[in-house]
């Protein structure tokens, strides 16, 4: 398989979890009005939906080879495409944050404590993946660039994962009784997430190493049975398929041990099941979405899927989307969840996917590549 197949299969797997993102953010009392069987849904996809992306990451490190690249490059290269946009659309937020302030909506404590949230990487909302990611990249490869033999690698990285769990769950049952003490736990949390994105980087990227072609599994998994056409066979679309329905189905088993994870503050509650599902979950969406054909629409997010995630959490948005829900609910009263949660997703997506268009053609500044002229030739 070639590899912009490869890379097609997991544009697919970050569009997709996009929507998983979308779907699982999707809480409060305002949508569980419409459709409170979706609560389960939720953290369902909470079990997994953040480690996928940290190990697509980790495949696409193995892919680019980026590990032996000057460190400095990767760092500067990254620098561009993560923490640029991470300080563009903390403004945007910080815009909105001002203008509730002076309408007399929130304290003038909130503005303080949001400007601590951009400032110390914590993040504001959604955007704390971004710091999170960036480091645990820089951290992975510099670990690598040091030791390079695997067993010392992956022990080291078993290690400091192994710490890092047991120094998450004091600083989660500890007391912050002042805000000097809130502050300093939310810096813990900082530190001690890029040593949890490291890890799944570091699976990610393994896992690449073992599927790769030229080993026996590796070419087991990557050399696709043709059909008589040339192309690959519905046979081995569907074994893929038939894997990552599996996986979602270990997911799904094991997913109510913990009952709802956050990645944000470090909550797992038990690590082994939190692996189990985010394991199995990303791994069957990962298999999923290599036995599906190529779907341009879920290849667009995954492209875009940064402007997805800084954008889809409006709250005008989802406030108009509601209005919507409600106004059809009055029609369709014998699907109320179903058809206003439909509407929903569908809105916000909408609303997303342009603003991936927006932003990519005439703002690309934001996602840290240089400005163009859209009308003229490349």
């Amino acid at each position: 398989m070639s590899d912009n197949k490869r890379l097609d299969y997991l544009d697919m797997t970050k569009g997709l979890g996009m929507i998983l993102v979308l779907i699982g953010h999707l809480q409060g009392d305002s949508i569980f009005t419409f459709s409170p069987y979706i609560q389960p849904l939720c953290v369902y996809i909470f079990s997994f939906h953040m480690p996928m992306f940290f190990i697509v990451s980790g495949i696409l490190i193995a892919v680019k080879n980026e590990e032996i690249k000057p460190f400095k490059d990767v760092a500067v290269s990254r620098f561009r495409g993560i923490m640029i946009p991470y300080y563009w659309f903390s403004l945007f937020y910080m815009i909105v944050v001002v203008t509730a302030l002076i309408n007399g909506e929130i304290a003038v404590q909130t503005l303080y404590l949001n400007i601590w949230y951009v400032l110390s990487g914590y993040g504001m909302n959604v955007l704390w993946f971004l710091p999170a990611l960036y480091l645990g990249e820089l951290l992975f490869i510099r670990i690598r660039r040091k030791i390079r033999d695997d067993v010392p690698f992956v022990t080291v990285i078993v290690l400091m994962n192994a710490i890092v769990y047991l120094l998450a769950y004091f600083a989660g049952i500890a007391k912050y009784p002042t805000p000097f003490a809130e502050r300093v736990h939310d810096l813990i949390i900082v530190v001690l997430r890029p040593v949890l994105v490291c890890g799944f980087i570091a699976i990610g990227y393994y896992m690449h190493k073992l599927l790769r072609k030229g080993t026996r599994i590796g070419d087991f998994f990557n050399k696709p049975e043709l059909n008589a056409k040339g192309k690959i066979s519905f046979k081995y679309r569907a074994a893929y398929i038939v894997l990552g329905l599996m996986l979602f189905g270990v997911c799904f088993a094991f997913f109510r041990v913990n009952n709802g994870i956050d990645f944000r503050s470090l909550a797992f509650r038990n690590v082994f099941f939190f692996f189990l599902c985010a394991l199995s979950g990303s791994f069957g969406m990962i298999s999923l979405c290599k036995g599906l054909p190529r779907i341009p629409l879920f290849c667009y997010w995954g492209k875009g899927s940064l402007i997805f995630m800084a954008t889809h959490n409006s709250q005008k948005v989802l406030t108009f989307s509601l209005k919507t829900a409600m106004y059809v609910n009055q029609y369709l009263t014998r699907a109320r969840g179903y058809i206003c949660y439909a509407i929903v997703i569908v809105i916000i997506t909408a609303y997303s996917t342009f603003m991936i268009w927006l932003i990519s053609r005439y703002f690309p500044f934001i996602t840290g590549k240089p400005y163009k002229l859209p009308w003229k030739k490349k």
